[in-house]
């Protein structure tokens, strides 16, 4: 997970252009259900606020946006399926599913930040006490 997250910030720019750039016409080509599975992108989009700076993400969110309504442009009826029983259930699964992995995406983001966060809070700390060591020594070798 390390070697991905230093991937990542190598080449976040590249890698989250490219998962914009292949996601967008797999999802239109593959999947009937395109309207609930366009809610896949958010997750793609908040892993780039955090990962990437933000006017990135917002830049990916257009890009992404632009290449659907050409595709919508291009091919309105694929993205009006016949609707049974079935293809509810289906919309409604799908929207479940992508609903329950952002929430487990977030939290894991925000765990990881909670625990930068305490990790530097205890840097801090130690900088403070090595600061108030250093300024003791000084003193009492400017009174010697």
């Amino acid at each position: 997970m390390d070697f991905l997250s230093r991937y990542f910030k190598r080449n976040g720019e590249a890698t989250f252009a490219l998962l914009i750039l292949v996601a967008v016409p797999t999802i239109n080509y593959l999947i009937p259900y395109k309207l609930v599975f366009l809610n896949f992108f958010f997750i793609a989009i908040l892993l780039g606020a955090y990962y990437l700076e933000a006017h990135k993400a917002i830049l990916g969110g257009v890009l992404t946006t632009l290449l659907v309504v050409i595709y919508a442009y291009l091919f309105p009826a694929s993205f009006m399926p016949a609707f049974t029983q079935i293809d509810l259930w289906m919309n409604i699964l799908a929207w479940a599913s992508f609903l329950i992995l952002t929430g487990g995406v977030i939290g894991t983001l925000v765990h990881r930040l909670n625990t930068e966060v305490q990790e530097i809070r205890k840097i801090k700390q130690d900088l403070e006490a090595h600061a108030v060591k250093l300024e003791m020594m000084v003193t009492k070798l400017m009174t010697e």
